[in-house]
């Protein structure tokens, strides 16, 4: 392979992924202004947004059933060149995703107070939270038929339009805030259903221009006929993906509740230090997208040595792109720290934990290229296995045990930097193996 074209596969691997990450970032940005938008209502209503975000956040697990599935299914009907597939599976699981949420609005909107209860909150928080909840259920179908759309037109390489309307919707999003929470314009102020509405009127306009690229200027294929066969099929990929967001999700609580044993200041910076390094991750999350969408596409078009190809220039930028943000967290994690507080104990907390997960970046940046591959050629099941398990047995049960023991976070936090490198090399072992290369979808 000459310099040439391993050059230009790192930049299309580039352009499908900076896009991709972007619209990440965008989406952490908009629940970053509502929060700073709620904040300058009351500390309660703060409380109360915040856990019903961290709720609407599990929705996302359940969306990745339909978008793994279709990024993989559509990109590989795409390589093969056979748009009519293609356009079935979007179509069809369109129709499951909209289908599937209904049932989720319902206990959105009928039971957001069971949720509160669940995590022993009650009173005021719970009557605020409902407000926010029993709003933001309805945009619970737009979201899931959203995410199919998004996900074929990843699965075509066609980031940038996801990006764009995010950026748009960003844009709608501040503007609404600030007309709805806090009162301008002749409107009233709404305070925390000021921001629900604010979200679903941004998500019903971002699925309106969604619609109209995806049905009207047909950006992607749509064959709109039912094919059980496909539903099948494309379900088949997602749900070993979903089942492992269902199973690592909890482990975000079990660690923080460990962490917390370590008094206020050290949840609190480790809190801050997961929001820096959640920043970190959205190089990561569009190399994702990028080696899904190419390793379905090549491998449709029956050339897996053009996937291998893409796949280790994908794993040299992610290293690169990684590494960087892993150096900036090693030698700079104060000032990092200090965007987000100025409580002396809790910068050096978040400090300690950022040093250590700096040097884990590049083990991670590896683990996202080999992870997007396997699961844009329908290896589901082994990134599902790897990452629970790794998660699981290598990082959680450690730290309930140097917890019991009262052994320093720093072990704890270099034990989960390890536990990266080990879930990499794993990972890494599975794609050289190269089953993947005949795993039919």
């Amino acid at each position: 392979m000459s310099d040439f074209s391993f050059g230009k596969r790192i930049w299309t691997v580039l352009k499908i992924s900076f896009p991709a990450a972007m619209y990440n970032l965008l989406g952490m940005v908009q629940g970053l202004v509502d929060m700073l938008f709620v904040g300058r209502i009351s500390a309660l209503s703060v409380a109360a947004v915040g856990v019903s975000m961290q709720y609407a956040g599990m929705l996302y697990a359940f969306m990745s059933l339909f978008y793994v599935g279709t990024n993989a299914l559509v990109s590989r009907f795409f390589g093969a060149k056979e748009p009519e597939k293609a356009g079935l599976v979007s179509y069809n699981m369109f129709l499951f995703a909209v289908a599937f949420s209904v049932p989720l609005l319902l206990v959105g909107y009928f039971k957001s107070h069971i949720l509160f209860h669940i995590l022993g909150m009650s009173g005021e928080i719970e009557e605020i939270g409902s407000v926010y909840m029993k709003i933001y259920a309805f945009t619970i179908p737009i979201l899931f038929a959203q995410g199919v759309l998004y996900s074929s037109l990843n699965a075509y390489g066609k980031t940038k339009i996801p990006f764009y309307i995010g950026v748009f919707g960003n844009v709608v999003n501040l503007v609404l805030d600030y007309v709805l929470i806090l009162g301008a314009w002749g409107f009233p102020a709404l305070g925390v259903a000021g921001v629900a509405y604010a979200t679903a009127f941004t998500r019903l306009l971002e699925f309106f221009i969604y619609i109209y690229i995806c049905f009207i200027k047909k950006e992607i294929h749509f064959v709109t006929r039912f094919s059980a066969d496909l539903l099948r099929r494309a379900l088949k990929v997602g749900f070993p993906t979903w089942m492992e967001r269902m199973m690592t999700f909890p482990t975000y609580i079990v660690l923080s509740a460990l962490v917390a044993r370590y008094g206020t200041e050290a949840l609190a910076g480790y809190q801050i230090g997961m929001r820096v390094e959640g920043i970190a991750f959205m190089p990561g999350v569009g190399f994702i997208v990028a080696t899904m969408a190419l390793t379905g596409k090549h491998l449709g078009a029956g050339s897996p040595e053009e996937a291998e190809k893409d796949a280790l220039a994908a794993t040299v930028a992610a290293c690169a792109f990684m590494g960087t943000v892993g150096l900036a967290m090693f030698f700079f994690p104060v000032p990092l720290a200090r965007v987000f507080t100025s409580d002396a104990a809790t910068v050096e907390h978040a400090a300690e934990y950022l040093r250590i997960m700096g040097l884990s970046q590049i083990p991670l940046g590896i683990f996202f290229v080999m992870s997007g591959a396997l699961r844009g050629a329908g290896d589901t099941r082994t990134t599902f296995v790897v990452n629970t398990v790794c998660i699981w047995l290598l990082r959680v049960l450690p730290a309930v045990v140097m917890v019991w023991m009262g052994i320093s976070l720093f072990w704890i936090y270099l034990v989960a930097a390890l536990e990266s490198a080990v879930r990499a090399g794993l990972l890494v072992r599975v794609f050289m193996r190269g089953r993947w290369k005949s795993i039919a979808v």
